[in-house]
């Protein structure tokens, strides 16, 4: 504890110069130098200031101890997603802000507080937190450089930028594995986003790692977390076997934890499973059951209304997968994101409008997906070649073949770049 700061805390509290507080017990430079920190200060002259105060070093000394707890309390119960407790721990601190600001956890505190941004999707509040926050990193220790760091990756993926995520990650991976007591869901969202990137392989890898310190520190919701995530990597892998006993505890513990969000992923995934296996009427009906659990308008509604999608058109069942698109469509806004684009991609395919299908492809959707998802403007490159082959032109078959395995190449360059 930083006796000379909050004194200078309680000094401006009060309202009181310097010359009052010091009178009769030391000059007012002997003063300005403990209130900077610059002179500790004797152990006799800085009880006298703090009885002048009406407080004492033991009060201060355990009120800052007990801020310490909460401020750790408060970051685990934002990496076990215990909302209500983060909620309360969040007013206790804030209350508190005012004194925290001449303690040496005050940087801490602004990480914290900008985490439960994060925590609540208040990402345009992040922004401009992270911006005021930004003018002090140079004081940072290492571990709060390193949480920095880490609270700036989550945004990235928050805002669907995995690469960049990544790329932040990557470069703190040994801060990590250093901090791993203290910070324990770093491995659960590098995991998180490589699968997203498709590099199922890698993903496997750091989910397991998550698991074994969720394991280790009881956090039951992210432990089922994980295994949603193994589950979904191992359908991808073909390892369906043990994807479907993955998913089958997830479904149970998901129903007896009443969490009905990761249900509604859970359900989801067994659709991918069944779809993996060919059987599409069950893939279906587990696709529907979630879409009817999840909330509209969100990114794992329209994950789940392009898989429907995918397979009503595997069923040619046009009429229902216009039906689903249309509605799904009417209430996008950018027109520019991937999940529109992708669901446009769909719906044109179930209108049979091949000539529209490919002008969208090529002018829209593989500019936008050669930045934000490599795999399907390899599938898209792949589509519009075939329709001209189909055509009888052989040069612009070619041509996006070309497309498609110069694509595939920089996947591959990227994957062995992050192995």
């Amino acid at each position: 504890m930083n006796i000379g700061k909050i004194i200078f805390y309680h000094r401006k509290k009060q309202k009181k110069t310097q010359e009052q507080l010091c009178e009769g017990i030391c000059s007012t430079t002997h003063l300005s130098k403990i209130e900077n920190s610059s002179k500790e200060g004797n152990l006799e002259t800085l009880e006298l200031l703090c009885k002048r105060l009406d407080v004492t070093i033991e009060e201060e000394n355990k009120k800052t101890q007990f801020l310490k707890k909460q401020l750790s309390q408060f970051n685990e119960a934002m990496e076990r997603l215990h909302i209500e407790n983060a909620n309360e721990l969040y007013q206790v601190l804030i209350s508190h802000k005012a004194f925290i600001q001449y303690t040496e956890m005050v940087y801490l505190y602004e990480l914290y507080m900008s985490r439960f941004l994060l925590l609540r999707n208040h990402t345009s509040e992040f922004v401009a937190a992270s911006q005021e926050l930004k003018k002090y990193k140079a004081k940072f220790s290492s571990f709060e450089l390193f949480l920095w760091n880490f609270f700036q990756a989550i945004y990235y993926s928050k805002e669907r930028q995995h690469r960049q995520a990544i790329a932040i990650m990557d470069e703190i991976e040994d801060k990590a594995e250093l901090y791993s007591d203290t910070v324990t869901d770093f491995f659960y969202y590098k995991a998180a986003n490589l699968g997203l990137l498709k590099h199922f392989t890698l993903s496997l890898h750091y989910s397991y790692k998550a698991l074994n310190i969720f394991q280790n520190t009881g956090n039951i919701l992210r432990i089922l977390h994980v295994k949603l995530g193994l589950s979904s990597n191992l359908i991808h892998i073909n390892d369906l076997e043990r994807a479907e006993s993955m998913l089958q505890t997830s479904l149970i513990d998901a129903r007896m934890l009443k969490d009905h969000t990761t249900e509604a992923s859970a359900l989801h995934n067994y659709g991918l499973l069944y779809k993996k296996k060919g059987d599409l009427q069950k893939a279906l009906k587990f696709f529907t059951r979630s879409l009817e659990m999840k909330d509209k308008s969100t990114v794992n509604y329209y994950n789940t209304v392009a898989e429907v999608a995918y397979v009503l058109l595997k069923l040619e069942e046009y009429e229902r997968t216009t039906i689903l698109l249309q509605r799904a469509l009417k209430d996008f806004k950018d027109h520019q994101s991937t999940k529109y684009i992708e669901l446009k991609v769909l719906y044109l395919e179930a209108q049979k409008d091949f000539n529209r299908l490919v002008d969208y492809i090529t002018e829209h959707a593989l500019p936008v997906m050669k930045e934000h998802d490599l795999y399907l403007a390899i599938t898209y490159s792949e589509r519009i070649a075939e329709f001209y082959k189909k055509g009888g032109n052989l040069v612009l078959s070619n041509y996006f073949l070309q497309q498609s395995n110069d694509l595939l190449k920089k996947l591959s360059f990227n994957f062995g770049k992050q192995m």
